[in-house]
């Protein structure tokens, strides 16, 4: 059985059969809010040409329909494709919904419906088929790593130096050290650079 493949764009096709132009059009206008892409058929035979035509990634039908009732549509739309099918119908009983799980539905919504809960089970029924909208792993991000602030003699603490030249800072113990001739001198313990700052105390 075939299955188109999911857009690069997200914006998936969805064919709706359903032979109340009242409830296809507010089925059809939540969907479009939600991002998918819609199409109408008022009949089961529609329907069937609509699907070959569009090649939908979902199908969402009423059951009783003149020419071609949605348990017919979905049977032969399952002898040729896997994509998921929801059927609704206002006869909600246990034969309706048992015949339609056996036809090959996915699911099954009763009317009347809350429209969200109904986009709702189509994201549920794409995701479980396509994973459209499964959380990407998240990016790695590198984070620079921020340059060592600017530090002045007002900055630098009592008893403490600073190196002008690699910017290490710390007790002025550790710069301290003598000459070839024994002479005390400052030196940055890090980059033996002599240009120091020392703090005001």
């Amino acid at each position: 059985m075939t299955l188109p493949a999911p857009p690069a764009d997200n914006k998936f096709r969805i064919l709706v059969v359903e032979d109340d132009a009242t409830i296809a059009k507010l089925v059809s206008i939540n969907l479009s809010m939600a991002g998918f892409e819609c199409r109408v058929a008022a009949t089961g035979l529609d329907g069937w040409e609509a699907f070959v035509v569009s090649n939908p990634h979902l199908v969402l039908s009423d059951i009783d329909m003149p020419g071609m009732s949605g348990h017919e549509l979905t049977a032969k739309i399952r002898a040729q494709s896997s994509v998921p099918i929801i059927l609704i119908t206002a006869a909600n009983t246990d034969h309706n919904e048992m015949q339609g799980f056996k036809s090959g539905a996915d699911d099954y919504v009763s009317k009347p419906f809350n429209p969200k809960l109904l986009v709702t089970r189509v994201i549920a029924n794409l995701r479980r088929v396509y994973r459209y909208d499964a959380p990407a792993a998240p990016p790695k991000i590198r984070i620079p790593t921020p340059a060592a602030p600017a530090v002045d003699e007002a900055t630098v603490p009592d008893g403490w130096s600073k190196c002008d030249g690699c910017g290490y800072m710390g007790p002025q113990f550790k710069f301290e050290g003598t000459d070839i001739n024994g002479n005390r001198i400052f030196v940055c313990p890090h980059c033996k650079n002599r240009s120091l700052t020392f703090s005001l105390g």
